[in-house]
């Protein structure tokens, strides 16, 4: 069964994660101060999937995010700094992809995948460069 996106809806927290977690998050450019910050926060999460038109909207670090992007075309994406990138959703199996092939302009792909652990839980992997890792997203 594909990732329920629409399921996704509602407010989350962060979870457990792999030990270089916070390694992976600054190599994707979140500040270092900020991590403990995230890591408490609740973030509002409004998705849905119409056909093969997803739209995402993401209240993060006090600013709202919408992206919409049809599946399996590179789109581009906003992130709460502001920062605009090209990135490629596609559903492979129970898991929501996005490919990033540039993700800090400098060459840096980033792959992540999404699945439902189960209706209250979220388990996204990471490949950023050379690390891999994982977290968990909790329904609050």
């Amino acid at each position: 069964m594909p990732f329920d996106v629409n399921k996704s809806s509602g407010t989350w927290k962060h979870g457990e994660n792999s030990d270089n977690y916070k390694d992976i998050m600054v190599k994707l450019g979140v500040p270092a101060e900020m991590w403990d910050q995230l890591k408490n926060a609740e973030f509002p999460v409004n998705s849905s999937l119409s056909g093969n038109v997803m739209t995402s909207k993401v209240e993060a670090m006090g600013k709202t995010i919408e992206n919409t992007f049809t599946l399996g075309v590179e789109g581009e994406e906003s992130d709460p700094m502001g920062t605009k990138r090209k990135v490629t959703y596609t559903m492979e199996g129970d898991n929501l992809v996005s490919v990033y092939p540039n993700h800090d302009g400098k060459g840096l792909s980033v792959h992540t995948s999404r699945h439902f652990v189960d209706d209250n839980t979220i388990k996204v992997t990471f490949k950023v460069g050379d690390l891999e890792g994982w977290a968990t997203s909790k329904r609050c």
